[in-house]
C-alpha cells in the first residue's frame, strides 16, 4: 500500500517511474468547496440538511449506491432523479426547487479555482502527465465547461457517468493505469474526498487530500520533486 507523504514532504519516485502521472478531481478541486455548494443547495432546497442526504440515500439505494452514485454512474437521467428524490422527501417536505435541475442549482455560484489549473499547466510544461478523474453527471457537463472553457490542461479526461463506475471503485484506479500505462506507484490522485485518496493509496498511489489549492500545490511540487508546480 503507498502512503501519502506528509505535506513538504516528498515521497519516494518509484523505481524506473517516469513521469508520474497525475490525475484530478474536478468539483471542489477545481472548482470552489463542496461544502459551500451543498450549504446552499439546502437553503435553496428549503428542507433540513438531514432530510435531504436522507433522500439521496434512499434513492441510491435502490441501485445499491449512496448519495448522488445513480447519477454519477449515469444509472438513471438527472429529470428522472430528481422526481424521485422530490417524492423520497414527501409532503412533509417539498423542496422549493425543481430538483429535476438539480445541477442548475448545484453548480450555481460556483467558481472556477484558476490557481490550481495553472498549476496543472504547469506540471504538464513540466513534462508530468495530467488527466482528469472526476466523478460526474452528463446533464453537468455544459455547466463544468462553462467554468473551465479550455480543457486541453488534460491529456485524458475519465468521466464516471460515461463508463458506469466511480470512485472509490477500484475499477476507475485501474483504468486510470492503464489509459496512461502508468502503475500505481507513479500515480497521483488529487481529491477533496477522503474515501477516494484512501482507495487510491490502497492501489499504491500517492494521494494529495485537496484542503487548499495552495497546500495542494506545495505538497505536488514535494511529491513529484518539481518546485515550479507550488507557484
Amino acid at each position: 500500500m503507498g502512503e501519502t507523504a506528509p505535506p513538504g514532504e516528498a515521497a519516494p519516485r518509484a523505481a524506473g517511474v517516469v513521469p508520474w502521472a497525475i490525475w484530478c478531481d474536478f468539483g471542489g478541486v477545481l472548482t470552489s468547496s463542496i461544502a459551500v455548494a451543498f450549504r446552499d443547495l439546502v437553503a435553496a432546497v428549503g428542507v433540513p440538511a438531514h432530510e435531504l442526504r436522507r433522500a439521496f440515500d434512499q434513492v441510491a439505494a435502490t441501485w445499491g449506491l449512496r448519495t448522488l452514485g445513480p447519477l454519477e454512474r449515469g444509472v438513471v437521467s438527472q429529470h428522472d432523479w430528481g422526481i424521485l428524490v422530490t417524492d423520497a422527501l414527501g409532503p412533509a417536505h417539498p423542496p422549493r426547487i425543481d430538483l429535476s435541475r438539480f445541477g442548475d442549482h448545484w453548480y450555481a455560484g460556483r467558481t472556477l479555482e484558476s490557481v490550481m489549473v495553472d498549476g496543472l499547466l504547469r506540471a504538464r510544461a513540466a513534462g508530468l502527465r495530467v488527466g482528469l478523474l472526476t466523478n460526474s453527471v452528463a446533464e453537468w457537463e455544459p455547466l463544468r465547461r462553462a467554468l473551465l472553457p479550455d480543457w486541453s490542461v488534460f491529456e485524458s479526461i475519465i468521466n464516471s457517468h460515461e463508463i458506469g463506475i466511480g470512485k472509490p471503485d477500484p475499477a476507475i484506479y485501474d483504468l486510470a493505469e492503464r489509459t496512461f500505462g502508468q502503475p500505481g506507484p507513479g500515480c497521483v490522485l488529487i481529491d477533496d474526498a477522503a474515501a477516494n485518496c484512501e482507495a487510491a493509496r490502497r492501489r499504491g498511489w500517492t494521494a494529495i487530500h485537496h484542503r487548499s489549492v495552495a497546500d495542494t500545490l506545495a505538497e505536488l511540487a514535494a511529491v513529484t520533486g518539481v518546485p515550479e508546480l507550488a507557484g
